[in-house]
């Protein structure tokens, strides 16, 4: 690998002037620039970026963590904010945790080993998160994005669950339907999703049926599960509602399993608008949450954030999902 020696040596400069054109912290004249990028570019040169980092400088090095690759959502929603941050300069170093928290503290430890400038988190929605509190005591710019505590005060760009668990229900009652299954997880999204489940079958003067809200932890295969209970029912619903589209997608399985027709005899409901829901078996009718919205905004604030550390504020960003009606639901019969 070259090194700076070896620049410094061909443009015939020292190694202080090399370093002060790859920093461009201060002024060199044209004509030395000129000599040490064309000596840069011959030996193909690359700072060591770790290096730069321990000398206090910006390693352009983001740490992001996420809970799962295997869900269309996430990398449809990195790939905006890893887009813009290759714009600026910057490199995204990605983990995925399932969150595992001791997994989590350990990434982070490994992330603060290579100087890391700042930090995406899509993965924390409790208060009592231990990577969030080492994230604060690091005093490091960081922003939590699609996942975040309930009125949590700090960088975060989240959709408006409440609603999107308003504008699926509603949806399904506009088409008939009230005898409407839920099925989330153990997720600060889900639980508002079916908040606002809750309050619109309320407002409609339907009741709760408890026996009808299940939870598969956003897994496909524990969908398929809880989908052939809801089926097996004596007075099974007529519509199911899931937290997300891969879970809407375990239902939908379940249902032509049991030789079932989507929407003629159950309708079935998503949230995500994930990539190729519109090609599943059945097209899904889902909630879109806007995910690439949600990545572009993030890294916006956590940009903004790593260039005025002194002055800037903290934003809270709240995106509103849009209804996309497709052929899995219907009117019921």
């Amino acid at each position: 690998m070259t090194s700076m020696k070896e620049v410094a040596r061909k443009a015939d400069v020292s190694v202080a002037t090399v370093s002060a054109v790859i920093n461009n912290n201060k002024f060199v004249s044209e004509e030395l620039r000129e000599r040490i990028e064309a000596a840069i570019k011959e030996l193909n040169y690359r700072p060591n970026r770790f290096a730069q980092g321990l000398k206090g400088k910006k390693t352009k090095l983001i740490g992001v963590f996420v809970t799962e690759l295997t869900n269309p959502f996430y990398p449809n929603m990195l790939k905006q904010l890893e887009e813009m941050a290759f714009a600026e300069g910057y490199n995204l170093i990605m983990s995925t945790t399932g969150d595992d928290e001791k997994k989590e503290l350990k990434l982070f430890e490994s992330l603060m080993d290579l100087k890391v400038d700042g930090l995406v988190l899509t993965t924390v929605d409790n208060r009592e998160s231990k990577l969030l509190n080492q994230v604060e005591q690091e005093n490091i710019p960081y922003v939590l994005i699609n996942r975040a505590p309930s009125n949590f005060e700090k960088n975060k760009v989240c959709v408006d669950s409440f609603k999107v668990g308003q504008l699926a229900t509603s949806h399904l009652l506009s088409l008939n339907h009230q005898r409407i299954a839920f099925i989330g997880g153990n997720r600060q999204n889900s639980v508002e999703r079916e908040a606002g489940y809750r309050n619109t079958l309320e407002n409609n003067g339907i009741e709760v049926r408890e026996e009808l809200i299940f939870n598969a932890e956003y897994d496909v295969d524990q969908a398929y599960e809880v989908a052939k209970k809801l089926l097996g029912l004596k007075d099974r619903p007529s519509a199911i509602f899931t937290a997300s589209d891969t879970m809407a997608y375990g239902v939908i399985k379940a249902c032509l399993d049991e030789g079932l027709k989507i929407p003629e005899e159950l309708s079935v409901m998503g949230s995500d608008n994930i990539p190729h829901s519109e090609d599943f078996r059945v097209p899904l009718s889902t909630v879109d949450v806007h995910g690439s919205d949600i990545g572009a905004k993030g890294f916006e604030l956590l940009h903004s954030n790593l260039e005025s550390k002194e002055t800037f504020e903290p934003q809270q960003v709240i995106i509103e999902p849009s209804l996309i009606i497709r052929e899995s639901t219907a009117e019921k019969k």
